[in-house]
């Protein structure tokens, strides 16, 4: 086993904003965790706004801490995009949140 294997089959979705949230789950996909992050429609996380530096145009800030990450735009706010959110949980072994 290697430790990138060691959380593999573990579901997390990540509700984290600026650096310490997605630090944490990014070291849960470091090590195999499923991590799915809901990011705000149009802006996205915090950190995709600290430049700079960047790299490609996109926050180094940002790419530090979401690697190994999946991501999706849903308006929380919005019934249907709570709706989304809930069916997600609903098929995850861990959430983490940072508001």
């Amino acid at each position: 086993m290697t430790f990138a294997s060691t959380l593999a089959g573990l579901r997390v979705i990540d509700l984290t904003r600026n650096f310490a949230g997605p630090y944490c789950t990014m070291t849960l996909g470091d090590l195999g965790a499923d991590v799915i992050k809901i990011e705000s429609p149009g802006v996205g996380d915090d950190t995709r706004a600290w430049v700079p530096p960047a790299w490609n145009g996109v926050s180094t800030s940002y790419l530090s801490a979401n690697r190994n990450k999946r991501a999706i735009a849903i308006d929380l706010d919005a019934a249907d995009g709570a709706a989304i959110v809930r069916e997600l949980v609903q098929h995850a072994d861990v959430v983490v949140e940072s508001f």
